[in-house]
């Protein structure tokens, strides 16, 4: 399961905006984002970052958040 660029963008700009009308009990709350991705490349890590994601990559058998310490999610609505 390898996370990409085009795989960011997709959850950005066409799954996350369908989210709250999918699920409109959920419209007074604020949405943040994660993808995650059993390999994930550094520069999809940063990319993904910069979008306001939170990251989360395999390590050690377990799931490990691979955001740097000064990371902000975005709210998406």
């Amino acid at each position: 399961n390898k996370l990409t660029a085009p795989d960011v963008d997709r959850f950005v700009y066409t799954q996350l905006p369908r989210f709250k009308v999918d699920f409109p009990k959920y419209v007074p709350y604020r949405l943040i984002g994660c993808v995650a991705g059993l390999s994930v490349k550094e520069a999809v890590e940063k990319y993904a970052e910069r979008k306001g994601l939170y990251v989360l990559t395999q390590s050690a058998g377990t799931a490990k958040l691979a955001n740097s310490p000064r990371f902000k999610e975005k709210v998406f609505a």
